[in-house]
């Protein structure tokens, strides 16, 4: 009912905030893996290192699959390719609670890497950019605050569960947040129908005030038009925050 109330008025921030929940389930549930380190250890007997490999894989997944995720975006809904990734994930954490070799472990983790690149900024920036033109910093720094609270939510409550019922129904508490509760609700925010903030003359006005102040084509911040890869390599804000992520 509070969705309807807001639908027409503030469904751009509604969009927001689906954002936001897709970014903290993702966040949350991929940084708890150092609350189930010491259990699995002694469980299995596997070496921290090896237990280790696993957030590895994930890493290296999300590496080379961020510009394959990006393209998708560009192409595709960025929507579906968000709950589709978030979907790959929880089924990922429901199968950690029932492995039982490390080769099991590694192929999950693989899984879920793959999935949060999906449900990833990458995805989300191109979403709210298509909304927002005057106040995207603004729309993509709250979208990007859910990424830090789900690690300051879900690592607690994974702790919690954990040390009430064991590692196994800690995994399912967080497959189960993802796929019963997240996907549902960010689905809803993330489909409001929307108008964005600018229309295409109000756009179009604001190149050519851009380009008659000497700022040029890239400061207007065109939804649908933005730069070719060759353009913002060309650009030496590309390569800084290149740079920033790669550190």
């Amino acid at each position: 009912m509070l969705i309807s109330r807001l639908r027409g008025r503030s469904s751009g921030w509604l969009i927001v905030a689906g954002a936001a929940l897709v970014l903290f389930g993702a966040a949350g549930s991929r940084f708890s893996f150092g609350v189930f380190l010491n259990p699995m250890t002694e469980e299995f007997g596997w070496s921290r290192g090896s237990l280790s490999g696993a957030l590895a894989i994930a890493g290296l997944a999300t590496a080379f699959l961020r510009p394959v995720a990006g393209y998708l975006a560009d192409h595709y809904d960025p929507v579906k390719m968000a709950l589709l990734g978030m979907a790959m994930a929880g089924v990922a954490l429901f199968g950690l609670s029932q492995i039982q070799q490390i080769w099991q472990l590694y192929a999950l983790f693989l899984l879920m890497g793959s999935g949060f690149t999906l449900s990833s900024p990458a995805t989300m920036t191109k979403l709210i950019s298509s909304v927002f033109t005057k106040r995207r910093s603004l729309a993509l720094s709250l979208a990007g605050s859910g990424s830090a609270i789900g690690e300051t939510t879900l690592v607690p409550l994974s702790a919690v569960v954990l040390t009430l019922g064991g590692w196994r129904s800690a995994y399912i508490v967080l497959g189960a947040v993802l796929v019963i509760l997240i996907i549902p609700a960010s689905y809803r925010l993330l489909k409001t129908r929307f108008v964005p903030e600018v229309d295409d003359r109000d756009l179009e006005a604001m190149a050519q005030a851009n380009q008659k102040s000497g700022k040029g084509p890239a400061c207007a911040w065109m939804p649908d038009d933005g730069m070719s890869l060759k353009q913002a390599a060309r650009t030496p804000m590309f390569w800084a925050l290149s740079f920033g992520f790669f550190t």
